[in-house]
């Protein structure tokens, strides 16, 4: 029987050699020693293997899962290295404190959401992805308690440099964070769109409104047409992008 799909090379492996086991003396002439994708497998397809053959099945969860550990920590270190790298920019005058946590609340989740390829293909990638705001969410928590301040994460995203900020505002962040990767994932674009608005529009408002904010929305005078147009406007582009 030929493979109706084409077999990764693990898979392609395990197929010859349960075709040696149940066919000692014989070489599977549809097996060539050589992996090709388009080669058959006399077994069946790779669905079928997957299904029939227990080894198959552990073989490709095992890689998909060391894969998704991988990933993870890739993520967890690009997400450290963002805050010490505007960390540094700010101690050497840079950018600004204000702007230094601005692009922080921009590129942290946008940065997220682009990442989420890089995880497997399986169904449990979503959980893997999801321990990067989680772990966030724990240190933001022990850092707001003050059970171990971090004065560096403290500074990078925070107004005024007290503790107890980051139980507001970073901590909902990263909880939407959590929500869009274990919710809604890349099967629909609701998590999305959602992280395009509060990343990139929501930081880019702050941004533009304290530059040309000078007209002031009648019914809410603490914001101002500039931000709120520019949140719309860089939010939508941001979240078709």
């Amino acid at each position: 029987m030929s493979a109706k799909l084409p077999l990764s090379p693990i898979s392609h492996q395990l197929c010859r050699n349960s075709y040696r086991f149940w066919n000692p003396f014989t070489t599977p002439r549809s097996c060539p020693r050589v992996f090709l994708v388009s080669s058959p497998c006399p077994i069946g397809s790779s669905s079928q293997l997957r299904a029939h053959h227990p080894l198959i099945s552990f073989a490709d969860t095992k890689v998909s899962l060391l894969h998704d550990l991988g990933a993870t920590g890739a993520v967890l270190g690009g997400a450290y290295a963002l805050v010490l790298t505007f960390e540094s920019l700010t101690k050497r005058n840079v950018v600004s404190q204000r702007l230094s946590r601005k692009l922080v609340h921009i590129l942290s989740g946008l940065l997220f959401v682009l990442s989420w390829p890089i995880f497997s293909a399986s169904k449990e990638a979503r959980y893997f992805a999801a321990l990067v705001p989680l772990v966030n969410f724990v240190r933001l928590v022990v850092n707001g308690l003050s059970i171990s301040p971090n004065s560096t994460l403290i500074k990078s995203v925070t107004r005024e440099g007290r503790p107890e900020e980051l139980l507001k505002g970073p901590l909902f962040y990263v909880l939407a964070l959590l929500v869009s990767a274990v919710f809604f994932w890349r099967d629909s674009p609701i998590g999305m769109i959602s992280l395009a608005m509060m990343c990139g529009g929501d930081g880019i408002a702050d941004i533009m409104g304290r530059k040309f904010g000078s007209q002031k929305i009648p019914y809410n005078p603490r914001k101002s047409m500039a931000g709120s147009i520019s949140m719309f406007i860089f939010g939508f582009f941001i979240s078709i992008g």
